[in-house]
């Protein structure tokens, strides 16, 4: 699968800085519309989740720019601009994308782990 990275132009937006040139309306479309709000990300990726899993038909996320455009067989990308434009990618495709501007947005330290409690159940709870 391609590569693509965000970073900050010389006003510190969010831009698409390295990757793959198709990617670029999907790119486009976070940065004017999503811009630093990360939880919209999980927005987006809901209405992806929405659709593959059966629980919808059809789901769309617009925004100022562009609308994204969710199917079971796709993910499509429409710019809303004068000259209207659009590309469409695969769901694992779309999902990367959004993965890594949600990452750049709201950056993990470092490894995450969950602690899950093991032992006897007294009273619907781990003793």
């Amino acid at each position: 699968m391609a590569d693509i990275e965000f970073g900050r132009n010389e006003n510190g937006a969010p831009t698409m800085i390295n990757g793959d040139p198709r990617f670029r309306p999907f790119a486009s479309q976070l940065v004017s519309d999503i811009q630093t709000y990360a939880p919209d990300c999980l927005q987006l990726l809901q209405c992806i989740d929405d659709v593959v899993s059966g629980r919808s038909d059809y789901e769309e996320y617009e925004g100022n720019s562009a609308v994204v455009r969710c199917t079971p067989t796709a993910v499509t990308v429409e710019s809303l601009g004068p000259m209207p434009s659009g590309a469409t990618y695969s769901h694992d495709e779309a999902r990367m994308v959004i993965l890594r501007y949600f990452d750049f947005l709201a950056p993990s330290a470092g490894p995450c782990s969950v602690y899950v409690p093991t032992g006897p159940i007294r009273g619907g709870r781990v003793a």
